[in-house]
């Protein structure tokens, strides 16, 4: 599997000794996927590394990708694209691009090509970058697409990858396994990698736990169990990760997808005041929120040792402001 080297190196794990008082545990850990090296970080950067790792040999000259006008996801490909000198064209969900800040500022200032398509929904907009594509090609351009979220087997490897250099970090420190693990859940991709890691290292001890942005728990699960499955047949394991047996939260999700909750917001200010580490009201601040809850509502927490994997996206946090003040 090719790959092209976008991370500068391993992302921070470090303790979190004042927000580990305040649940009342006995410690709490941070992976710090915020810091991943481009264009403001996050988790996409880890498949962005094999997605994009046969551009190069196979001589692509234009990149499609698409998602939210907000997402994450879009940035990070258009900067890692010009890395590699390829131009991209990001196709965004609706029909209405929004005020131009945060994430759609920085896709501007990134130089990507901005189609809206009016779509609703993964398939739907695959299928939108798919006829880009083409017309792409009748213009005599190569484009590689790549699905919302960067979800697919090349490209959650990545976070197979993410859970070795976890692994091989927490003997390095002397850090027993974490009992609980927290993660954000929005395409799935990024909980599948772990599973599968966690499942081809043998690692039983640690549960990980998603935190849904987007699915309800029953179909979010669904779609990790079917990317974790897609993952294990690649890499020659037999056995299959049920949906059942999948922990995802969705109480957390609030009115709707990319809308910012009370909760979240809260966690958000939660972090930030006792640790100095900034979450996004879309992503990580939902999955925060959600990791306090389960905590607090645990008879034996003191005896607890967690992990909370930050996922990134901060950028959000400048386009939710107002979202702060509401009474």
């Amino acid at each position: 599997m090719y790959k092209e080297a976008f991370l500068l190196g391993e992302t921070p794990l470090h303790p979190l000794t004042r927000f580990a008082q305040y649940l009342g545990v006995d410690s709490c850990w941070i992976k710090r996927d915020d810091l991943t090296g481009l264009a403001f970080g996050g988790n996409k950067v880890r498949k962005l590394e094999y997605l994009l790792g046969r551009v190069k040999r196979e001589q692509y000259d234009l990149i499609i990708t698409g998602g939210s006008p907000g997402s994450n996801h879009c940035r990070l490909t258009a900067a890692a694209a010009n890395r590699l000198g390829v131009e991209t064209w990001l196709c965004f969900s609706g029909k209405h691009l929004g005020p131009l800040q945060g994430n759609r500022f920085l896709d501007q200032l990134l130089g990507a090509k901005i189609v809206l398509t009016g779509c609703y929904g993964s398939a739907d907009l695959l299928q939108a970058m798919e006829e880009k594509a083409e017309e792409a090609r009748q213009q005599g351009r190569k484009p590689l697409v790549i699905p919302v979220g960067g979800s697919t087997t090349v490209g959650d490897y990545g976070y197979v990858r993410a859970w070795y250099e976890l692994e091989s970090q927490r003997k390095k420190q002397g850090i027993l396994p974490f009992q609980e693990i927290y993660v954000t859940v929005g395409t799935g991709g990024t909980m599948a990698g772990l599973l599968a890691g966690q499942r081809m290292s043998r690692q039983q001890t640690s549960k990980v736990i998603g935190v849904s942005v987007w699915l309800k728990r029953e179909e979010a699960a669904k779609e990790v169990a079917r990317l974790t499955n897609d993952l294990l047949r690649e890499h020659g394991e037999t056995t299959e990760i049920l949906p059942e047996s999948i922990p995802i939260l969705d109480q957390f999700i609030g009115l709707k997808y990319g809308v910012p909750s009370p909760e979240g917001n809260q966690a958000i200010r939660c972090l930030a005041q006792l640790e100095g580490i900034f979450t996004d009201p879309v992503y990580t601040g939902k999955a925060l929120a959600g990791m306090i809850d389960r905590v607090s509502q645990k008879k034996d927490r003191q005896n607890q040792h967690l992990l909370f994997w930050h996922t990134g996206g901060t950028p959000a946090l400048f386009t939710q402001v107002d979202s702060f003040f509401k009474l």
